[in-house]
């Protein structure tokens, strides 16, 4: 029997979370498809294909049944939450239900505990609402994955009883990139010292911290380059005189990059503990070590593969631009990695597909029984059948009808346009002989005046003399 398919439903923000899914739907062997579903907009998407539906939340909710009929279709046996945002909650609870599956749910990072975990300032507790929330949508999954020992040590402590398995974010190899550079302005200030920040850095990843540091390294020879942005500073350029952003980037460029500014070592000054960190593992495959704040799944890392070094607890600017002098010294900042400390995809796909082949359905879901009733069922099948032949005539009828709808708006536009061109091309001959006739007046009325000029300069006695002959003459 071929694998169901996986059914991702996910927030509509990108980030780690969307680079996980599409390393996903790349390296399993099964039909995948990624709901992003936010409170005002929703996406479905095919990837590879690639195809995307956008959907109105109000009718998903309305005629669900319609959309519950194409996944259905696309034989979803399995649904996988990747965000604990209400709105992919919601879609994730109901879409199961509707198909009568079960789902898997992955903590990506800390928002299961409290919504507005990654706002600058906000409390390390759970907040008892939220957590109430998202606690019994974990407890209802057939699985809870996380990417890292913190992440699930914390929804066991906050969740008590609740399985976590540790799988963590594979990444691939990383493999000979295009030539890059580091940027001319960047280069002509001859940095000899630098210290690399990769990735997108808003202020729970340290961006503020980041303005705090640069000052304190003006009596140095030390350069932080981010290679990547600042939510402060999107377009590439100095910050100040020892800080600067490259700007946007390539994943598969992130080695080189490393290389092109001579990166002796990748600071990581966030804020918010990460629950894994992409930007790490990018680091070690090019070779370059780590420096971490003593939280989260950076130190978790560090501590168990080396690779860096971790920074005392609640380090501040001054303690982390010292820690920058030190180990940016001669000799003392290459630190070579081992494969080991990097996961791959493949690990990944691998355990995770393990996981929802385990998965277990629910028999006794309405969904579950319209399924086997249709498979097994001659009788229910047959009706099916028939329905589904009625219902493909009646398309095909409309389709007729518009076609023929199609051919009659055609045959009376030709018609139009003919009479069109032909009240164009007598409008242009009118308008010809229009200009003809302006031309031969103007070119009288101009004779007229030079005739005029000369009678006004002859004596009065002659030039009345003259005038009675024409008067005369016409008379």
């Amino acid at each position: 029997m071929e694998p169901c398919a996986v059914l991702h439903i996910t927030s509509l923000h990108g980030g780690g979370v969307d680079r996980h899914v599409r390393d996903l739907a790349r390296g399993l062997a099964r039909p995948q498809l990624v709901w992003h579903a936010g409170d005002a907009a929703e996406v479905l998407e095919v990837p590879g294909a690639p195809r995307y539906l956008a959907l109105d939340p109000a009718a998903v909710d309305r005629e669900g049944e319609r959309l519950a009929r194409f996944l259905r279709h696309a034989r979803v046996g399995l649904v996988h939450a990747h965000s604990m945002a209400r709105a992919a909650r919601r879609r994730s609870a109901q879409t199961a239900r509707r198909l009568g599956v079960r789902t898997v749910a992955t903590l990506h990072d800390v928002l299961f505990l409290r919504r507005e975990g990654f706002e600058p300032g906000a409390p390390a507790e759970p907040d008892p609402a939220w957590l109430a929330e998202t606690s019994a949508f974990l407890r209802d999954a057939a699985a809870v994955v996380a990417p890292s020992g913190y992440i699930a040590g914390l929804a066991r402590e906050h969740v008590p009883g609740l399985e976590v398995a540790v799988i963590p974010n594979g990444t691939a190899p990383a493999r000979a990139a295009r030539e890059v550079a580091a940027r001319p302005e960047f280069a002509a200030r001859g940095c000899r010292r630098v210290a690399a920040v990769i990735g997108a850095i808003g202020p729970h990843k340290g961006s503020a911290l980041l303005d705090e540091i640069e000052p304190l390294l003006r009596a140095t020879d030390i350069a932080i380059v981010v290679i990547g942005y600042l939510d402060t500073q999107v377009e590439p350029g100095w910050r100040g005189a020892r800080l600067f952003v490259h700007g946007a980037y390539r994943e598969s460029d992130v080695g080189a990059l490393l290389a092109a500014y001579g990166a002796r070592l990748a600071l990581f000054p966030n804020r918010v503990p990460e629950s894994f960190s992409y930007a790490l593992s990018e680091a070690w495959d090019a070779g370059v070590p780590a420096l971490v704040p003593d939280a989260g799944a950076l130190a978790e890392r560090v501590r168990a593969h080396g690779g860096g070094w971790v920074l005392p607890a609640q380090a501040g600017a001054r303690e982390i631009a010292a820690a920058l002098d030190r180990h940016l010294t001669a000799g003392g900042a290459r630190v070579e990695s081992g494969h080991h400390r990097v996961p791959r995809i493949e690990d990944m796909t691998r355990s995770l597909d393990a996981l929802y082949a385990a998965a277990p359905v629910d028999a006794q879901a309405p969904g579950v029984q319209e399924l086997l009733a249709r498979n097994l069922d001659g009788t229910v099948f047959r009706e099916e059948l028939a329905r589904l032949a009625d219902e493909l005539a009646q398309v095909r009828a409309g389709l007729e009808a518009e076609r023929g709808q199609a051919r009659r708006f055609e045959t009376e536009a030709r018609a139009w346009i003919a009479k069109l061109e032909g009240d164009i091309a007598r409008l242009q001959a009118e308008l010809a002989t229009e200009v003809g006739e302006r031309r031969r007046f103007a070119e009288e009325n101009a004779e007229l005046r030079v005739n005029k000029e000369a009678l006004d300069r002859l004596p009065s006695l002659l030039g009345r003399l003259l005038l009675k002959k024409v008067r005369d003459a016409r008379g």
